[in-house]
């Protein structure tokens, strides 16, 4: 708020470092009231859009890091986006992070139901933990880009 943004990168351990503006390229100056994250040109890679307060929405675009796995879910109706749902990539040693499916992350914003998921070697699959309790395990092709994954674990490939 009525500064001029930070960007708080994580070490994966827990710890978090202030990258300044110079080096990150977040420079909102002014009354900024909510951030959401989104792949806007969806290029596989997350973008940021910052509102402010009495002045225009600003984007910023990731040009630089590598693409991720694009993943939207088809839910129950009632609930298409699968709100409530935890997804994981599955690898031969174990699983990724966690990445719970949510409304409301900010105010006046939103984050983006479609999922970007950075992928390492030796991808086996994808985990979803439904609201409810049911877990579905899918298996994703070699060099899938963008997937939609079924209550019932069936994908399809975008």
């Amino acid at each position: 708020d009525a500064g001029r943004g930070l960007w708080m990168k994580g070490d994966g351990s827990g710890d978090l470092a202030a990258i300044p503006g110079q080096r990150s390229g977040i420079k909102v100056y002014g009354e900024q009231r909510g951030a959401a994250l989104s792949d806007f040109d969806h290029d596989g890679r997350i973008d940021l859009a910052v509102s402010q307060n009495g002045a225009a929405t600003k984007l910023y675009r990731n040009v630089g890091a590598k693409p991720g796995l694009r993943i939207r879910l088809a839910g129950a109706e009632g609930n298409p986006n699968g709100v409530g749902a935890t997804i994981r990539l599955v690898y031969e040693n174990g699983y990724g992070p966690a990445r719970e499916i949510h409304l409301g992350s900010g105010y006046w914003s939103q984050d983006s139901m479609v999922q970007v998921l950075g992928v390492r070697e030796h991808l086996k699959g994808i985990q979803v933990r439904w609201p409810g309790g049911k877990i579905t395990d899918s298996k994703i092709p070699r060099n899938a880009e963008k997937i939609t994954v079924g209550l019932d674990g069936k994908l399809v490939i975008e």
